[in-house]
């Protein structure tokens, strides 16, 4: 009976030991990443605040591009604003912890030039793709564009912006945030609304998803739509991997070997 004890207490031990997974004998392993460069312009125009999806278009949006950017794998990121100018918020980074800090401080605010333009989104854009010192990189990479807006244009010549991505291999998708039905937008002080936004003559202003000019603009990619209840942005994951992979990085790092056998 004792010996039936001790070889009983024994190889409970021992495999929780190899549960615990004992690992030495360290060994250098390569891993190289592969993704491609996407650049997301968010648009923090006025219209933005309506709130005909919950909370308002702009919270909304600002949650869809954090999820994205979970679901994002080897992909280097960068984000732009935009209204009637644009600037780079976040340069391209593989940091996505740091990356999704950004898109909650993004708002209408930050821009002071009214309207929505495209055409200056872009050109942002394509500076951020560029290496720090201006140039671009030396290796060619796989580039694209997400566009995350409500699809107020202020700058009529979608096509001549579309051209100008093509001229620089640059791969547009968009999506747009709102309902066609359209909203008022709502003007808060000390984070009460106080009242609506109105034009000259005092009529409140009404603004809509405007679905055809981000349709045109992802002529070359996809559009996905950002609506009340639903949302279609996260299968552009599936669409981004149909693209060219790039190598843009290798890592070197120290891995044990798993000794868990042994016990076992």
């Amino acid at each position: 009976r004792r010996w039936k004890a001790a070889l009983k207490t024994v190889g409970i031990a021992l495999i929780i030991l190899a549960l615990i997974g004992p690992r030495f004998g360290a060994r250098l392993k390569e891993v190289s990443r592969e993704g491609i460069d996407l650049v997301i312009a968010l648009d923090v125009s006025t219209s933005m605040m309506a709130e005909d999806v919950a909370p308002n278009r702009l919270d909304r949006a600002r949650n869809e591009i954090k999820n994205l950017i979970g679901d994002m794998d080897g992909a280097r990121i960068a984000l732009v604003t935009f209204a009637g100018d644009a600037f780079i918020q976040c340069p391209l980074t593989t940091d996505f912890g740091a990356l999704r800090l950004f898109p909650d401080v993004a708002d209408s605010s930050m821009i002071p030039t009214p309207g929505t333009d495209y055409g200056s989104a872009l050109q942002k854009a394509l500076q951020a793709f560029k290496a720090p010192t201006g140039t671009p990189d030396k290796e060619a990479r796989t580039r694209a564009i997400l566009f995350v807006s409500d699809g107020e244009n202020h700058i009529a010549d979608v096509e001549s912006i579309l051209q100008d991505a093509r001229d620089e291999g640059v791969v547009v998708y968009a999506a747009g945030v709102g309902e066609t039905d359209g909203a008022p937008i709502p003007v808060y002080r000390n984070g009460r609304r106080v009242d609506w936004k109105k034009d000259r003559t005092g009529a409140v202003v009404t603004t809509r998803l405007e679905e055809a000019v981000l349709q045109d603009l992802a002529q070359d990619g996809s559009y996905y739509r950002i609506a009340r209840t639903s949302s279609s942005l996260p299968r552009i994951t599936s669409a981004l991997d149909q693209l060219d992979q790039t190598t843009f990085g290798q890592e070197e790092f120290e891995e044990y070997e798993e000794r868990f056998q042994w016990p076992l």
